[in-house]
């Protein structure tokens, strides 16, 4: 049965969510607007290409952190659907924990994770020629990212969450390796299209010794997906040495890959 708490709880569990960032993303929410609606319009629905009940749990409009003139203070919103999540949920439990994912997973995208591993501007123009200039700027503004990325999993890891550790973590060592396979000459439409393990096996023909990174493509595998009513929060199913192991091998392979004391890949 769907869980029904309220607008008033609803909105204490969704404070109850950004009280759990760690202190260090805390500063990052200045500016930030979160707002609760029982579902998205019409408009919305068509702009995704969805049709009821295929319905999300959140949103966030504004820009990320790469993109911002004062990474201190900068405007963005977060929408969270109510209803939907109440749907989605059988207890005030996992209601919280996926109110929770979902703040997180909007929040990430503030910080500048995209939805998926490659960002739509790259995708708008892959299948053109690259010129050099522009193909290793891009190297190194995935290397920045990575950068951050790794720094970013450190904390969460520190902090007690293990789901978003790993999952930050395998961001990061994703954004170095195309950072590092960009740099290198590969084409940018082939390399974005990639994962984890296909990533590191072409690597491995530029660099010797990227094999003992294996254990990156076996964590990639590590489910941190919200999951279906009644199945055990991520937070319960990653367990903390898998997050611990993301995060070593991440700050590893980064080091492996290159990037002096400039940060340059």
């Amino acid at each position: 049965m769907p869980i029904r708490v309220g607008e008033e709880r609803f909105a204490e569990l969704v404070r109850e969510a950004l009280a759990e960032l760690p202190p260090e993303f805390q500063r990052y929410l200045q500016g930030l607007e979160v707002r609760v609606e029982d579902y998205p319009s019409d408009e919305l629905m068509r702009e995704w290409g969805l049709k009821p009940p295929d319905y999300p749990f959140g949103m966030y409009e504004g820009p990320s952190l790469l993109e911002a003139d004062d990474p201190r203070d900068f405007p963005g919103t977060i929408v969270l659907f109510r209803r939907p999540l109440e749907e989605w949920c059988g207890s005030e439990e996992e209601l919280r924990d996926q109110i929770r994912r979902t703040v997180f997973h909007e929040l990430a995208h503030r910080f500048g994770f995209p939805e998926e591993g490659m960002p739509e501007e790259v995708r708008a123009g892959a299948g053109f020629p690259w010129p050099e200039a522009e193909r290793l700027a891009e190297a190194q503004r995935f290397w920045e990212q990575a950068r951050h990325d790794l720094g970013a999993a450190q904390v969460l890891q520190a902090a007690g969450f293990p789901d978003w550790a790993l999952e930050t973590a395998l961001t990061a060592a994703y954004r170095g390796l195309v950072a590092f396979l960009l740099r290198k000459g590969e084409d940018p439409e082939i390399v974005l299209a990639e994962g984890i393990p296909a990533l590191l096996v072409r690597a491995a023909k530029h660099q010797r010794g990227l094999g003992r990174f294996r254990g990156l493509a076996r964590l990639d595998r590590v489910s941190t997906d919200m999951g279906d009513p009644g199945v055990e929060p991520p937070r319960r199913r990653v367990r903390e040495k898998e997050a611990a192991a993301a995060v070593r091998l991440a700050a590893e392979l980064l080091k492996a890959l290159g990037g002096g004391e400039d940060g340059a890949v």
